[in-house]
């Protein structure tokens, strides 16, 4: 074509476009089409259109002259573009895979050319609230060799467009791909000066607000959570000295071990962050892990109870605490300090059938050749009564000690998973 010939013979497209001594003034606008985030390379991978506008006015013609043609499509890489480069970005170059597109120009020498690109730049992470965690990132970009006296960007909007991020079906079902909403975004125009050049450099900032938007965490993520802390609870409320307890609390214990085994694999290990729901866990791990450890000892201590019984400080502690923490029915276990000096411990005494009766007192069930103590009643009656045999007495005062500690991890895990319930309620 005659027109195309003329407007690119001795056509320079590695200067700037007339007259130098003004700068060629670029307006930029965005369409983001698809964004992700990638926790663990901390990266913001985004597709997107950058449509740019200027001048050059080696490119004009008179439209009277060519058949009243007034736009042409030319080759990009036959004329002039400006050297946009994302600052924060390992692939800099914006226009570096354009292909075979082409710039539509006017017969007023504006030039108009969309690039599809690829945007990827460094956005830092916050985990803290996942699986409904929020990100704050910024992409700068701008000219990577002129300065304000070669190339002034300018905002043809102010945010970027979005229409394509919500496509919705018939029924309102999000045909979205990905599982990353946007939920703010904004565009602005900033100088900034070096010491290299007496003139600033002007770029482009795009904020972006990024919520998760992924409803299958619920089923994968949060209800194993719930499901895990009603398990862990009712593992508290067991006596210390169950047998079931053992074998529930190890159940806990795998179940704690498998998620936190998922979330290291799903979850970035962001230096500064850890998710919540995942501190919840390790600390109720460690919670039960305490319970089983005073579990699997008390269970020892009162089936082969020490000759040494606790101390009267100790004993006297034990039954202020077992009224602060809801421990009557353990306080039975607790001898009055009248009858301290009747407290022996007989090691040939086995507590391996207490139990708790139906009336929330101690029964110690012994297997001595006393006919008296050979029922639940009696071995009641000795426990409760100041003229029973000192043999009768066994490290019951152990057990109320592991009901104590128990309790008291319990109280731990109930706060640390209001505080964690009420730190998520601010952010759903």
């Amino acid at each position: 074509m005659i027109l195309k010939s003329q407007l690119l013979h001795e056509y320079d497209h590695t200067s700037l476009p007339p007259p130098v001594t003004y700068p060629t003034v670029v307006g930029i606008r965005v369409m983001l089409l698809q964004i992700t985030v990638d926790e663990k390379q901390e990266n913001v991978l985004a597709d997107a259109w950058l449509i740019c506008e200027w001048k050059d006015p080696r490119l004009t013609w008179d439209p009277s002259k060519y058949m009243n043609i007034s736009y042409v499509d030319l080759p990009h890489s036959a004329i002039w573009k400006p050297d946009i480069s994302m600052y924060n970005s390992p692939e800099s170059a914006a226009f570096q895979d354009l292909g075979e597109s082409l710039a539509n120009v006017s017969h007023t020498g504006q030039v108009h050319i969309v690039a599809g690109i690829k945007m990827q730049y460094f956005c830092v992470v916050d985990l803290t609230y996942w699986p409904h965690d929020n990100h704050n990132c910024t992409l700068q970009m701008g000219s990577w060799r002129y300065n304000k006296a070669g190339i002034d960007l300018e905002l043809v909007e102010d945010k970027p467009r979005m229409e394509a991020l919500t496509r919705l079906n018939p029924d309102g079902g999000n045909l979205t791909r990905g599982w990353w909403r946007l939920v703010n975004s904004s565009m602005a125009r900033y100088e900034e000066h070096f010491d290299c050049c007496p003139d600033p450099f002007v770029s482009i900032r795009m904020y972006l607000v990024l919520t998760r938007d992924a409803p299958a965490f619920q089923w994968t993520v949060k209800m194993p959570v719930v499901a895990l802390c009603i398990l862990t609870f009712i593992m508290f409320l067991l006596p210390p000295c169950a047998g079931e307890k053992l074998i529930f609390g190890g159940i806990c214990l795998i179940l704690d071990v498998l998620f936190i085994a998922y979330s290291s694999i799903t979850v970035s290990h962001a230096p500064s962050h850890t998710p919540l729901i995942v501190e919840l866990v390790c600390q109720q791990l460690l919670l039960t892990v305490a319970s089983v450890v005073v579990t699997a000892i008390t269970t020892r201590l009162a089936r082969d109870p020490h000759a040494t019984p606790l101390s009267s400080q100790v004993t006297t502690c034990l039954h202020l605490m077992s009224v602060c923490l809801c421990l009557n029915n353990y306080r039975s276990l607790i001898v009055p300090s009248p009858w301290q000096s009747m407290r022996n411990y007989n090691a040939s005494v086995k507590t391996e059938e207490v139990e708790m009766g139906e009336n929330g007192r101690a029964q110690l069930f012994s297997n001595t050749n006393n006919s008296n103590a050979s029922s639940p009643q009696a071995a009641n009656h000795m426990l409760s009564s100041p003229s029973s045999s000192s043999s009768s007495y066994s490290g019951l005062d152990y057990l109320l000690l592991a009901a104590a500690i128990d309790r008291l991890c319990l109280v731990i895990f109930v706060l640390i998973f209001i505080i964690n319930m009420l730190t998520y309620s601010s952010v759903l």
